[in-house]
């Protein structure tokens, strides 16, 4: 059997679709070795692999959450970081001596360590990959990357310049993010992705990773209601938006629906003001035990989210807090399957409530969406992406 280290970034949708691959590797004899935060180490040890943290204590997900604020992050922090984690990565590579190096897409420390070390390599995709697609994204939000992309531009180069530096040019692949290896493998929908020269034959989309009795989510009692029934998060980082909340109370107090909100353990539920009798408020839920039961999915785009959503067959309106998300949820917009927001101070009630009524009453959001449910199923998911694994394995070692 072959020992596997994987490095990944500190990021819950980075983390937790990996986790259910983890967990069949392990049990198909494996041993995994994973590198991440210290705040993932519960989770990744029940997956049946050995943690071991990052030298970086700042990197966390808070850390992440931040860079995926503004997508010129992605390149200073990672890049940033990579100084520091690729001596790391090399020296842990060196001294466990790996079968297969798998790392995140993110992470230029694994693309950088696995070239330095001639080690076999796949990356792990939770992402949708944009590479070389023209995306309309408007005026306003091109400024805001310009504006906040330029004054990183220095930073970003002298990182650059002194890791190829030290390892080569081939080492600092064009582009750098998403770094690709010999293996590609994407936790998305085979149709979420769109056609990019970037994404070739060594990519494989497996779906998303879903298993939910790795979860160990408590059990969900729907409420009990002959309404429709809406799911509405903003996932686990950007929950904090109280003015969002109190923007969907004031667009769904009279709707003809059951609302189930979960806004996560950083904001008192006091905070919230008067909560109207059609919502449930919760600090979290069991997504994919309510994802089974809802109508619609008012959610802030990020990729976890999204494929769960689809996965379950459920029509969306999406609320973008970032710019990661916006683009997220103009690709669902694409699909048909849900209806994109600006997720911004200038949404109003009035564009919540007109969004969820077309996805809970135009037939072509719940066909589409029913559409790529049947996607997702036939993808293969966590044991489609063991199977690639095993399979490069398999080939390397030949």
């Amino acid at each position: 059997m072959a020992k596997i280290l994987y490095f990944n970034i500190p990021g819950y949708g980075h983390v937790n679709a990996t986790l259910p691959v983890v967990a069949e590797l392990v049990r198909r004899g494996h041993e995994v070795i994973y590198y991440c935060g210290q705040e993932f180490q519960t989770a990744i040890e029940k997956a049946g692999a050995s943690f071991r943290s990052y030298p970086v204590a700042e990197l966390d997900s808070r850390m992440i959450a931040m860079i995926a604020e503004h997508l010129a992050n992605v390149s200073k922090y990672p890049m940033k970081s990579a100084r520091t984690l690729v001596p790391f990565t090399i020296t842990e590579i060196e001294r466990e001596k790996p079968d297969l190096v798998i790392y995140d897409a993110i992470t230029i420390w694994g693309r950088i360590a696995t070239h330095a070390t001639g080690t076999p390599s796949i990356a792990s995709y939770t992402i949708m990959v944009n590479e070389g697609r023209k995306i309309e994204i408007g005026c306003r939000k091109m400024t805001v990357f310009a504006v906040t992309a330029i004054p990183k531009l220095p930073s970003i180069l002298i990182n650059r310049r002194t890791l190829m530096q030290e390892y080569g040019e081939k080492a600092l692949q064009a582009p750098l993010f998403p770094s690709k290896a010999q293996k590609n493998i994407q936790f998305i929908l085979p149709s979420f992705q769109p056609e990019t020269p970037f994404v070739d034959d060594t990519f494989v989309q497996v779906g998303p990773s879903i298993d939910s009795a790795m979860r160990q989510e408590a059990p969900w009692q729907p409420p009990d209601t002959d309404l429709p029934q809406v799911l509405i998060s903003l996932g686990t980082v950007n929950n904090q938006n109280t003015n969002f909340y109190r923007s969907a109370f004031a667009a769904f107090a009279d709707y003809p629906a059951q609302f189930i909100l979960s806004v996560g353990k950083l904001i008192g539920l006091d905070a919230l003001g008067n909560v109207p009798s059609n919502f449930l408020v919760k600090e979290s839920v069991p997504q994919l035990q309510v994802l089974q039961q809802v109508d619609a999915f008012i959610t802030h785009g990020g990729m976890n989210s999204v494929q769960e959503g689809l996965y379950y067959g459920v029509p969306q309106v999406v609320v973008p807090q970032q710019m990661e998300q916006f683009i997220n949820g103009l690709r669902v917009a694409e699909l048909g399957a849900g209806a994109l927001l600006d997720g911004g101070d200038n949404l109003t009630p009035e564009q919540l409530r007109d969004a969820l009524d077309a996805v809970l009453t135009k037939p072509s959001y719940k066909m589409a969406a029913a559409q790529l449910r049947e996607d997702a199923r036939s993808a293969g998911g966590y044991l489609r992406a063991a199977d690639e694994i095993e399979a490069f394995l398999g080939n390397v070692s030949k």
